[in-house]
């Protein structure tokens, strides 16, 4: 192994249909102008992870088992050293981010490449270990970037969009970070006990985030709000919501979002906002210290390696 060998993954906005995608129901996502980058290096004994945003714990350490595993190598003699501006707990795909660079970066180190599918179950079988249950649709976004449709699979169906306009968004997050894996197994829960009410839900979540893609294509950010909105109702519906999410939802819509939401796992962390001046409201929610991004989600799926 020749150090360093890097490996780059994007953070990700969920736009509709988060959970609802776990049922086998659309989502629609893109990644998000947010790196973390992994390197790898030599080291003494079993390989360990150096990061400021990630602990060494036992799930990061089968994280580097099974990426090392994956591409040939031993876990250990090496180091993996993060760099990341992908905010970890609050539903942006810091997790899966962290899973696509660490197997890139391995597999560099191991003189390997993994083609596009073959690298996506990987990285969706390595971000399960922090989210139990996941859809896949992480991975991709990290992997990949662009705005996507995504349907469950083995593979997964991803339809990269061609947008009319970028999607003028932004991301704010709460004051708390929040656990996914909790969200996506409290909601499991709940559905494995009441199946016909839940599936019901999911497929009203689907018909809107069909109609979500229209709008998106066609550049139509009015109806792409009103998706927003109905998508957040939804997820209230199925108890993923909170209400410190709520507030910070009816604050977007009332500094000028067309629509707003929560994205990734709920019960907290980040809601996301379609806005005709994002710089404007990005200021409004960011007034009293909250954090906020602004981002331009384009028109394809580009490889974020």
């Amino acid at each position: 192994m020749k150090p360093p060998a890097r490996g780059r993954a994007a953070g990700k906005v969920i736009l509709l249909g988060e959970h609802a995608v776990v049922y086998g129901r659309p989502a629609l996502a893109a990644g998000l102008p947010l790196c973390l980058e992994a390197e790898v290096g030599a080291g003494e004994g079993p390989a360990r992870l150096e990061s400021d945003r990630h602990a060494d714990d036992a799930r990061v350490a089968r994280l580097i088992a099974e990426a090392a595993a994956a591409v040939g190598l031993e876990p250990r003699g090496f180091v993996v050293r993060v760099r990341s501006d992908v905010p970890a707990g609050v539903g942006v795909g810091s997790s899966a981010a962290l899973a696509v660079a660490v197997l890139r970066a391995l597999a560099a180190a191991a003189g390997r490449r993994l083609v596009r599918d073959d690298e996506l179950e990987v990285a969706t079988r390595l971000e399960s270990i922090f989210h139990g249950h996941p859809s896949g649709i992480d991975p991709v976004a990290a992997a990949l970037g662009g705005c996507f449709r995504f349907v469950r699979g083995a593979p997964p169906t991803i339809t990269p969009l061609r947008l009319a306009v970028p999607l003028p968004l932004v991301i704010a997050f709460g004051a708390r970070p929040r656990s996914t894996g909790a969200a996506v197994m409290g909601l499991r829960a709940r559905w494995e006990a009441e199946r016909p009410r839940y599936e019901a839900l999911f497929d009203a979540v689907a018909a809107t985030v069909e109609d979500g893609t229209r709008a998106a294509e066609a550049g139509d950010l009015a109806a792409l709000g009103r998706a927003f909105d109905q998508n957040q109702a939804l997820l209230e519906a199925l108890g993923v919501s909170a209400p410190e999410v709520e507030a910070l939802v009816a604050r977007a819509r009332a500094a000028g979002a067309l629509g707003a939401k929560l994205t990734g796992g709920g019960a907290g962390g980040a809601v996301v906002a379609v806005a005709p001046e994002p710089e404007r409201l990005a200021a409004a929610l960011g007034a009293d210290g909250m954090r906020t991004i602004v981002a331009q989600v384009g028109a394809a799926a580009e490889e974020a390696a």
